[in-house]
């Protein structure tokens, strides 16, 4: 497994749609109807300190039980057919569709003959996946207009579709298709900025390319996911990775999932941010006429740059917490170097906070900060007692003794703790 950039592929979403109340209509190339996407539930991110400046965040979600975003499309117009259009059969189609992908069902009359008069076999099959097919025969007593139920590999498969036949002619290997479709899949967004105009993809998982697999279009690390690591923690059991270590997860997912339960994970939160996550359902239309899937990803709640969030009620609050603790040698400062305005553009997964403060991080709850120079003139002091604890966290605003900013430069600190135990370390100031 090539962690992390193989699991985390983050895509730029580029949509003009309108959002009401969560739910994106999506329109659909050749289709009257359209596919109506909206947010998954119960989003719940829980946080966990591993140690060493490291957190491991896990965001988890309910799947969307008969969600609105399942169609299953009217028939397209006979195909093939010598009978003039007025006069020939009109096929209808009802039912919600029940799976996970997007599917074509192509249904091909075997005989000729007029509907509710004479016997017509009718076989249909899954475009591209043959195997998965059917029969339906209309009788000489079917009464034209009755729903009979779509059921695939002896009557073992039943997607929810139904089909009735209108009274008219059907003409022998004439054929027509109908389109089955779901939502693709979710993105797990993450920013620092309240409103969430920052937000970015940490996550994707695309249920197409999970069952697209390895052949060109798919993806191995989605299969993976659907097919076994989640399977396997809805079973309340531990998924071991055969890859060796995952990012920060180690060589094990171990969550105790529910039955419709979703989950994804951020390595990358740093102690003292307040983080923002969003989890969105997305798709990009399915055409049925030729079984291939659209272009544009497009999200329930569409995400632009720069823009605040569109969907604010879908945004969830983590901050980054740790607690007083009196081992010396656990105390660091985070972002450093600090660079000013530095961002995820100028090095990897490099952000300051947004109040442009570095903190220290791990503070006893009695000790006293001390910030120098190199040839060591005192900078900056805070003493930490429990009556002003930080809760484990002190901020530095990076100005000196009289209020005036500090320059570019390397500073030492000196963190003393109330029986005389002392740390030293450096931090690195750029402008």
């Amino acid at each position: 497994m090539n962690v992390p950039g193989s699991w985390t592929r983050a895509a730029g979403v580029a949509v003009a749609l309108v959002a009401v109340c969560g739910v994106v209509s999506i329109a659909r190339a050749g289709a009257p109807d359209s596919l109506m996407l909206r947010a998954p539930g119960d989003v719940i991110v829980s946080t966990n300190y591993q140690g060493n400046q490291q957190f491991l965040n896990y965001i988890t979600w309910d799947d969307i039980p008969d969600n609105v975003g399942t169609l299953i499309e009217p028939p397209t117009p006979w195909a093939l057919n010598t009978t003039p259009t007025q006069l020939l059969s009109v096929v209808a189609t009802t039912g919600a569709y029940n799976s996970d992908i997007d599917r074509t069902v192509v249904f091909t009359a075997q005989d000729s003959g007029m509907v509710g008069v004479d016997e017509i076999l009718i076989e249909y099959f899954v475009r591209l996946e043959g195997s998965i097919s059917g029969r339906i025969t209309l009788s000489t007593n079917y009464v034209p207009g009755t729903f009979l139920p779509v059921r695939f590999s002896a009557g073992t498969i039943d997607y929810g579709m139904q089909v009735s036949f209108g009274s008219g002619r059907i003409d022998q290997f004439s054929t027509f298709s109908v389109g089955m479709q779901d939502f693709e899949g979710f993105h797990i967004w993450r920013g620092i900025e309240a409103n969430g105009s920052d937000l970015t993809i940490i996550g994707e998982l695309s249920k197409q390319e999970a069952f697209v697999g390895n052949a060109p279009g798919g993806s191995i690390i989605d299969s993976l996911y659907f097919y076994e690591i989640v399977p396997t923690l809805r079973q309340g059991r531990p998924w071991i990775s055969p890859f060796g270590a995952i990012e920060c997860v180690g060589t094990r997912f171990d969550l105790d999932l529910e039955a419709d339960e979703y989950f994804w994970w951020d390595c990358e939160a740093s102690n003292g941010f307040i983080y923002y996550y969003a989890v969105t359902t997305f798709d990009r239309g399915y055409i049925a006429s030729s079984s291939q899937q659209g272009l544009t990803k497009v999200d329930h709640c569409p995400v632009s740059g720069g823009v605040p969030f569109p969907c604010p009620d879908e945004l969830h609050e983590v901050p980054m917490e740790v607690n007083a603790q009196n081992d010396l040698y656990n105390v660091y400062v985070v972002p450093n170097p600090y660079r000013s305005g530095g961002s995820r553009l100028t090095a990897s997964n490099y952000h300051n906070f947004p109040d442009d403060v570095v903190r220290f991080v791990n503070i006893p709850t009695d000790c006293t900060i001390k910030v120098f120079t190199v040839a060591g003139d005192l900078v900056w002091e805070n003493v930490q007692s429990a009556s002003n604890s930080g809760g484990g966290n002190v901020e530095w605003d990076l100005t000196n003794r009289s209020g005036d900013a500090v320059t570019s430069g390397v500073y030492i600190y000196r963190v003393e703790s109330s029986n005389g135990d002392q740390v030293f370390g450096r931090i690195v100031v750029i402008r």
